[in-house]
Parts: structure tokens; sequence; C-alpha cells
């Protein structure tokens, strides 16, 4: 090449380099930090669709409310998701701030708290919020108006290409939009499960087998007997039950119980009918039936979940009733002592063709926002493939979204072959109700906490099933 060509290698050369320290830039963004694919090499970077390069915008900010701290790998899935974000909207400010840092605590009464005072006050102050169906509820009491979301949230039904993101029974079936006053307001990346959780350790310390599926009340009423004949004869007791004052979640086993006695649709129904009332009775006799052995841990009336949900880690009670987040939270908490913690199925009167569990909406946008569009875009960025197989490798639950064609070869703990199984099973026949409506009829959606105060005033022996039923009834119109 002679005199002309050393320096166009030259150039070559350093345009290649810096070329690659590009590539490499986006690699490390795009993979977890720490984390690496199966081959132990970094994950393969993909651009996602329509952005073939890094685009040029206006300066812009998005103020998001994040969820999962402390949550283990969900966590590095919402810092990694807000570090692709940004790197490919390089005008764009990413201000993530999760529950904690923004009010000092995280629990869905006080983000719905939060949510309805930022409403009233008419400032927009965080344009995506952490909106699960249930702080939709609390929102929902809090301005006394259940049909909230239609009027401040972004409806994501009318995002063009939103619902091609989703699987089709979670656009189809209306059982999802009606957790949330009859729009749908995000993503439902979460898929979970309800699970009777137990301690391996406790059980073993009592002489106990757990039925992994099939377990009827009566089982379950075994067992509850057992841990109190063992608290008679040993000075250092154990509860049956870890509960806690700002979440009820004994609400899940006395739900699964009354949907046990009723077909999967109208389980999901919002009507009240004589078959459902009827359901009510007996599995209000069922916790007096439980109340008699004094099931609840001492301390579930000043517990505050987030902050004692590692109780059952120390052994302080055999079970524990809640979603297979919890895989991520005690794996967070202690990976050591999580390894003591096996899911079951949840007992119920007879065999069902269905079972509790569902998909959750993570994130909302506000309407009134001067940021809206940027937030959408935000919130469209969860809505991929790429996401569905990190949400599945990372967290080892379901999700709604698409993109995750098959179910890895999961069978090396109890936990894997827990969700494997119920997946298996009840395929996409599950469900669960955040309001009372599925029981009472829509009319009476507001009464959750009024069965939930209930049902603690029966396991604690404090009243009768029959007082609790009459109560409740009394209650509505």
């Amino acid at each position: 090449m002679g005199r002309r060509g050393k320096p166009l290698r030259v150039l070559m050369i350093a345009g290649g380099t810096a070329l690659g320290a590009i590539v490499v830039a986006a690699l490390w963004i795009w993979s977890t930090p720490g984390e690496r694919g199966p081959s132990g090499g970094f994950e393969p970077f993909c651009w996602p669709a329509g952005l073939a390069t890094v685009p040029s915008e206006p300066r812009g900010r998005v103020n998001w409310m994040g969820h999962w701290l402390g949550e283990d790998k969900r966590e590095s899935l919402v810092r990694e998701v807000a570090a692709e974000f940004g790197f490919l909207h390089q005008g764009i400010e990413v201000n993530l701030k999760f529950p904690q840092e923004i009010m000092g605590s995280r629990g869905h009464l006080e983000t719905a708290r939060f949510v309805a005072a930022m409403i009233r006050s008419g400032r927009v102050e965080w344009d995506v919020l952490w909106l699960e169906p249930r702080t939709y509820e609390y929102v929902a009491e809090e301005l006394s108006d259940p049909d909230w979301g239609a009027k401040h949230l972004v409806d994501f039904r009318e995002i063009p290409g939103f619902a091609e993101t989703q699987k089709p029974f979670i656009i189809a079936d209306p059982a999802y939009r009606n957790q949330t006053g009859g729009i749908l307001t995000g993503p439902y990346i979460e898929g979970y499960y309800y699970a009777l959780w137990y301690n391996q350790d406790v059980a073993r310390r009592l002489g106990l087998t757990i039925k992994p599926a099939g377990m009827t009340f009566e089982d379950l009423l075994g067992y509850v007997r057992a841990v109190a004949e063992y608290n008679r004869n040993h000075k250092e007791g154990v509860a049956a039950f870890y509960e806690s004052s700002d979440w009820v979640t004994m609400e899940i086993l006395f739900q699964r119980l009354v949907k046990s006695l009723l077909s999967f649709e109208e389980g999901k129904r919002e009507e009240s009918s004589p078959e459902k009332l009827a359901a009510l009775r007996r599995t209000l006799a069922a916790f007096e039936a439980l109340g008699r052995y004094d099931p609840l841990i001492a301390s579930h009336g000043e517990n505050q979940w987030f902050a004692t949900r590692g109780l059952v880690l120390n052994d302080a009670a055999l079970f524990y009733v809640n979603g297979t987040w919890m895989y991520s939270h005690w794996r967070g908490m202690n990976p050591e002592k999580m390894k003591k913690m096996a899911p079951v199925e949840l007992p119920a009167f007879g065999e069902t063709d269905h079972y509790l569990g569902g998909y959750l909406p993570t994130w909302a946008v506000m309407k009134a926002t001067a940021n809206r569009e940027h937030a959408i875009d935000l919130v469209m960025f969860w809505s991929r493939p790429a996401i569905a197989e990190k949400w599945v490798r990372y967290t080892k639950n379901p999700t709604g979204l698409r993109g995750h064609l098959a179910s890895p070869a999961w069978s090396s703990d109890v936990f894997e072959r827990f969700v494997e199984d119920v997946g298996r099973r009840y395929v996409s026949r599950v469900d669960y109700s955040s309001t009372a409506g599925y029981l009472l009829g829509r009319e009476n959606w507001g009464l959750q906490r009024e069965i939930e105060a209930e049902l603690i005033l029966i396991l604690t022996g404090e009243t009768s099933a029959e007082e609790a039923y009459d109560r409740i009834m009394a209650l509505c119109r």
C-alpha cells in the first residue's frame, strides 16, 4: 500500500478499536452486573425492535417509582432495565427511586396513601408508579372511588402494540382489568402462585411429613393439632402460622378454601350467590376449628410484614401462606436459611381443577404528567420477550409477557418443582381476587379488610364463625 496505505491502516485500526469499545460497553450494560450466560460469557446483546441506532431525543426525564429493592435478582432486573433504557435513550434522565427511599417504608397501604395524596394535591411527582391490584384497591378506598384509575392512569389497551406483548388470556379475560378498575395499567410482568410454605427443620422437629399436593383441610387441621400438642409438651414452643398486622395473609388460605367449593368461572365472577354464602359459612367454620389450637404467632398483632417476614426462617413458625415471590425475598435476606423453606399446594375441601395465583401489573403511568410519553416508553420497554426470558430465569416464576416459549429443565430443588408442577397441573386456570367482590358481589368490593379482621378474631378465639358471618352480612349492601 506504500506511503498512502500506512495512515489509512492506522485510521482503520483506530476506528475499529473505538467501535469495539462501544460494542463492549453496550454488552456490559445489557448484561447483569456479575451475571453471565450459560457458557460463562456475556449475555447476547440485541437491539430492541425498532431501535437500530441510539436515538437522539430532546432532553427529558422520567421519575420512576421502582419495586423489588432487596429482593435478589428482581432488584438486579430493575437496575438493568434502568441502565439499558438510559443507554438507548440518551436524552432522557431516568430518576429511579424505590418506595423505601421515597416514603421511608415499603408497603401497599403506605404506597396507596402516598399516591392518593399526590392525586389530591394535583402535583404529579412520580410519572411511573409501583401499582399492583392490592395497591389499586387501597387507593380506591382512600379516594372513595373504585374507578379512579380511568381518571388518572394511562390505559395501556389504548397504546399501539401493547396487546401483542401480553399473553392472550391477559387481554381476553376481563378478570385482569377488573382488578384495576376496568383498565390495563401496564404489562403483567409478574406471574405467581400462592403456596403453603413450611419450614422443613421445624417439620422434622415436630415429626411431620407435609403433603406436597392434594392436601385437604383435614390434613392441615391435623398438622395444626400436632403443633399444639408439641407446644404442650415442650418449653420452647413454635407457632403453626406466621402472620402480620398490615398484611393478613391467612386471607389467602380463606380464599383458597372458599373457591375450592366453587367452579373456576363462578369463583372469579363478581356476583354473590347462595352457593358462595354457603362456602363462606363453611370456611369460617373451618377457621373456627383452627382457632381452637391457638395457631397464630404470638406477635401477629404487632408484626409489620416487611420487617418480620423473615421470622419463619428463624424457626418461629411451621407455616406461612404467601406467594412464590417469597423465594426472592428470602434469598435476598439469607440464601442459606431460605433453603429450609419448601412450598406445597394450599389445602382445599376437595379436588379442584383450578388454583390460587395469577399475574400482576407492576407499574402504571400517570395521565397528568409532562413526562407522559417518556414514561409510556419506559413501561413499554419492559414489555419485551427479552424481559420475559430474564424474568423466568432470574425469579423462577411465570410471567404474563409473551416471549417465554418453554420452561427450563427445572427440578433441582423443591421450589422449582413446585412452580413447574402447579404450572403443568393448572395451566392458566389460576385466579386471585384482591377485593371481596368475588364473594359478596361488586357492590361490596370494599369489605376485604373487614373479612380479614373477622378471620383474625376467629383464629384467636375472640368470636365464633356464626357471629363473624352475621357481622359480615350486616355490612353488605
